[in-house]
Parts: structure tokens; sequence; C-alpha cells
């Protein structure tokens, strides 16, 4: 019924249309959201092969040539599904007490390094210092470990000969100007870091070069130049981001320009759904400055770093199209260097929240759910983007069995932020999940009013009442909305699918169902669910002909459906197939079909006279009974 066949679909346009559910949201905080369209045009590559590959797997667990140690089995299976489980911190431990045992594996001291960098534990300076080569030298990645602790010491001589060594790295090339220059103003050279910065051109990375001048103007008490090269920065990204709006609004407040301050920060904000969740904490927060000391500067350094990273991983994704395989292995050794990039930033700074919300994003969609709980979880309470962290938390909590958490916490958000359709869209989802259709009408209400108020009525949320009140057995009021949904998308496949199955399920209007399903399949000619819903509506008009070959096509596409066996086994019943039917009927039955299409399955085994026991019997008809 719908909930096994529609509902999935409906609710994954959450993910496609929703900013609720939509990486989006979080990306464009931690980054910004012009320069995607930027990186795109400039055609930018980063390498990441000089990073090392973190995945542990058996080989791992061999000793170099030259060690005679003993690993210990236990630490190092627990490091494995640590690792497995996207619990970096967890990870880095096992992997270290396994060292302890075996301080010679250089497999086990590569992995102990890696993990501790990515859970940006400070453990990672010592291991970076024993991971260097025979004459001494340091790889990429432990340079920039030892360059961030000498900077951390106030060392900047070595941190300045750490970051160099790292600048053989195409993806460390990219940033060094940005940790010379804040290595610069530390020692007080302020015009040398700024001159450093302006004095590039032709970087994709201009606009972001000229806002950390900006920046390192102010901490340097250049308030005129800061402000400068903020307007500069703000007219070569005019959609914005994220950092330079607060940065710049910041100078403008304390310039005593307050209505201008408030009105950037505003414009920056309303232009994402997800990041207007933080308004009221970012201004609040509007006269203090993002970034003011050259540990939080190169922190946010490795940030655009990492979200360069995703820009060319979420590119790859929209070259390789459907096909979720092709690339796979360069997605995942991307996500692994995005994912070391984010451990230096958390390392420098872990109270940053953006590094914290591109992580968990990361974390989330390869499936560590629990790791990214973890993650948002330290985001402070009073973090002006706590209301971001705190709407990823719920929508990953909705997906899981968590799902009392996320009405609560939803519930909290919209109560803070009236007048938010994300949030009334993810609480609706979220009460959808519990079966609490009532519920989920009224948070979808509210979403469509706020949404009209606002002069922006979004389909996707009339599908989804349409769909809540079709669970709740108020089919006008769902069909109404279906019919309202269409109006704004008549070319959407999965809404002409829930209007059109849902009329031939009460036998309503049957020529306009199978109109409705027609363009649906012409859309979507391989899509099971919508080939198997053609094929019911003109089996229930007595087009025999023509909705067997579609039901047919159905099963071969998915075997596996419990409802679309039902209806192919009523089919062949219907021509005379007996023995087909209920094999097709005891084969749905074994496919665990929710209650509603388990009773039609048994009534229709009933029908055939087959018992109902763990052995399958012969139906009457093969006993000499052959009326319809």
């Amino acid at each position: 019924m719908l909930s096994c066949r529609l509902l999935p679909m409906v609710f994954a346009l959450s993910a496609a249309f929703g900013a609720a559910l939509a990486p989006a949201g979080p990306r464009a905080l931690a980054s910004g959201t012009a320069i995607p369209a930027m990186v795109s045009r400039a055609g930018l590559r980063v390498a990441t092969t000089a990073l090392p590959h973190a995945e542990p797997g058996l080989k791992s667990a061999k000793k170099s040539a030259n060690t005679d140690g003993t690993v210990d089995s236990g630490a190092f299976l627990r490091a494995i599904v640590a690792a497995r489980l996207g619990d970096d911190p967890e990870a880095a431990q096992a992997f270290r007490d396994a060292l302890r045992t075996d301080p010679g594996n250089d497999n086990l001291l590569k992995q102990a390094f890696v993990r501790s960098v990515m859970a940006g534990d400070p453990q990672a300076v010592q291991l970076a210092r024993k991971s260097g080569d025979a004459a001494g030298r340091e790889s990429v990645i432990a340079a920039l470990v030892l360059g961030n602790d000498a900077l951390s010491r106030g060392a900047w001589a070595d941190a300045v000969r750490y970051y160099r060594q790292a600048e053989i790295d195409p993806l460390a090339h990219l940033i060094m100007p940005l940790l010379m220059a804040w290595c610069e103003q530390a020692q007080g050279h302020a015009d040398k870091a700024i001159a450093r910065l302006v004095s590039i051109q032709g970087s994709v990375l201009v606009p972001f070069y000229t806002t950390h001048a900006g920046l390192i103007a102010h901490a340097g008490g250049l308030q005129p130049q800061a402000g400068i090269l903020f307007e500069q920065a703000h007219k070569m990204m005019p959609a914005g981001d994220l950092l330079l709006a607060r940065s710049y609004a910041a100078w403008l407040w304390s310039q005593g320009k307050h209505s201008q301050a408030r009105d950037l920060l505003r414009a920056q904000i309303g232009s994402d759904a997800v990041l207007a969740l933080a308004g009221p904490g970012l201004q609040a927060a509007i006269a203090r400055f993002p970034v003011s000391t050259a540990r939080a500067g190169i922190a946010r350094a490795y940030v655009l770093t990492a979200f360069l990273l995703r820009e060319q991983a979420h590119d790859q994704i929209r070259r390789d199209g459907t096909d979720p395989m092709k690339g796979a292995a360069n997605r995942y050794q991307i996500d692994e260097a995005t994912r070391l990039m984010l451990g230096f930033a958390l390392g420098m700074d872990p109270a940053q929240a953006d590094a914290r919300l591109m992580l968990a994003e990361i974390q989330d969609e390869e499936g560590y759910t629990a790791a990214a709980r973890r993650t948002l979880q330290h985001i402070a309470p009073d973090d002006p983007l706590a209301p971001v962290a705190n709407l990823r938390l719920a929508v990953m909590d909705t997906s899981s069995d968590q799902v009392d958490e996320a009405v609560t916490l939803l519930s909290a958000l919209a109560r803070q932020a009236q007048g938010q359709v994300v949030v009334q869209r993810a609480l609706g989802n979220a009460l959808a999940q519990k079966k609490d259709w009532k519920g989920a009408i009224a948070a979808y209400t509210r979403a469509l009013d706020i949404g009209t108020a606002q002069k922006n009525t979004d389909w996707t949320l009339l599908f989804l009442r349409a769909s809540a009140y079709y669970e709740a057995g108020d089919w006008p009021h769902a069909r109404d909305d279906g019919r309202a949904a269409l109006a704004y998308a008549p070319d959407e496949p999965m809404l002409l699918n829930f209007l059109g199955y849902s009329m031939a399920e009460r036998r309503e209007n049957l020529p306009e169902a199978s109109r409705l399903l027609s363009k649906a399949h012409q859309l979507a000619p391989q899509d099971a669910a919508i080939t198997d819903s053609l094929g019911w509506a003109l089996l229930e008009q007595g087009d025999l002909a023509g909705g067997m070959p579609l039901l047919e096509k159905a099963a071969e596409l998915t075997p596996e459906d419990a409802e679309i066996n039902y209806h192919l086994g009523e089919a062949y019943w219907r021509v005379g197939r007996r023995t087909e039917a209920v094999d097709q009927w005891n084969m749905a039955l074994g496919l665990h079909p929710n209650a509603a299409d388990e009773e039609r399955i048994r009534a229709a085994l009933r029908r055939a006279g087959v018992a109902q026991n763990d052995d399958k019997t012969q139906p009457e008809s093969e006993k000499g009974n052959h009326t319809l």
C-alpha cells in the first residue's frame, strides 16, 4: 500500500527539494556560496595522491621488515571496527594502544597518526615526530601537524619551516599563502602578511585571500585597511560567504554603521533556509569578529581546503551520474583527505562549528550516524550555529530509531525559530515517521502557511501533506492536495503515480487514473512502482492484455516487492493461470508485506483454497475447480 510504495518516494523529496535534509546549507556555512561556480569555471582539481590512505585493512597488521614485535590483536580489531564506524577518536586510541605493544610497526604508526589527526587529537604531534623517514624528513601531513604545533607554541620560525616542507603537495600549496601570512601576522608583521595575500592574482581563491587579508589587518589594528579589504572581497563574491559576511559586518559595527552591518548579515543568511536558523544568534554576535588570532585564521584556512575537496567530490558525483560505483574509490580518498583537513581545523580550534557541521555531513553520508551525532553534539549550545546543528541532529534522528528525540529537538526549534518553513517541514517528517498523521498534517500546514505568506508555495509540501492525509484515511483531502501539487508540478512522475495509483486502488475514475499513470510511465519508464501502478490500473479496467506485460516487467525490475508480486498473482489468476498466481502470492507473503498487504495476499490465497500454514498446498483450481 502507500506506506510501502509511495511514502519512501514522497519523503525522498525532502532530500531533493527540502533544505531540511539537503547538505547545501551546512556546506554553504562552512565555506561560502560563491566558490562552487568559481571552482567549476577554473577547472580546479585538487590532487590527493600525496595524502595517506587512512582505511585500515588486514594488511595494516603486517610489520615492516625491521620489526619483531607482536601485534595486540584486540586493540587492532577494536581500531578496525571503530574506523569502519567512523569513530576517529576511538580508532586513534585503539591504534595507539596497538602501537604500544609493537612500537616498530610502521603501518600501525601510520594508522595511529592519521586517525589521531582526523580526531583532532593532540597526540598526533608526538606521532608526527616518530613518522619521519630514515633521513628525518616528515611526510606532508606530519609537516603540517608539526607546523600547527609550532605555531600554537609561538615557535614561528619552526612553523614556517614545517609549512614549507608541506608546500610540495598541491593541496597544501593552495593554502600556503594563508599559512605564511598568518605566521607573519602572529610575529607582528601584518603589513607584510597583507602584501603577500593581495599580491596574488589569477587564482580562484583571491576572494578568500582578500578576506583573510582583511582579518589580518583587523588583528593588526589596521582598521581602515581592513574595511577596504572586506569591501573588495565582498565585490568579488556578491553571492556572499559567511566568514566574509560576519567579518565585514563586525567591522561595520565597530565603525558605528549598525544598520548597514545588520543588512549585510541579513542578506547573507536570507538566501539559505537552513542558515536562516542561525540568524538571531549571528545578529546577537554581530560585533564579534569570527577570527582574531593566527591560530583561528589557520583553522579557517584548513576549512577552506576541506570545502574545496568537498566540491571536487560533489562535482565527481555529478559527472558519474547514476552509477554509484563509478569513481567510488577516488571519492572515498577525497573524503578521507577532507576529514584530515577538518581534523587540522578542529585541532587548531576545537570550537569551530562550521568545521563540525561539514565533518558531520561527511560522516552521515558515509553511514557513520553515531559519529556524526557526536560531532554535532560538541557544538556549544550558545554558538550562533547551534540551531543548524540541532536541525541536522533531528534530521538524522528522524532517519534512525531516535525519532522521539527528533520530535523533541524540532519542537524546540519551532518555538525558537517561528516562521521557518524548513523546521516545520522537518517536524512534519519526524511526526510522519512516528505515524502521527494528525501532527504531521498540522506541521505541513504551518509550513505551507508560512510559504504562502512569503508568496512561495512549495509543491513538495503539498505532496507530503497529501500523503499524510492519505495515511490518516482522509482521501478527499489527500486528493485535493495532490491535485493542487500537480498544478505546480504537472510533469513530476512521483506525484502522478501517487494520484493515479490511489485512484486505481479505489477504482475511482479509472480512465483518469490510467491517463495520469501513462504520463508518469512515459516520464519514468524504468520505475518499477510506476510500471506496476499502470499495469494494475489497466487490469482493474479489464485490459488484461495491456496490464499483464507491465506487471511482469515490474516484477522483473523489483522481484522482492510484495505488492508487485501480489498484483502479478492477481493478473495470473484472472487469466486462469492459477498455479502461477498462487506461486506469486506465496512469494509475496514471504517478502514481509505490511499488515494491509498481508491481509490482501492471505485473502487471495483463501480464495484460491490454499491452506494458511507453512506447508504450501495446491490451489483448489488444480483439484478440478476452474470457476472464477
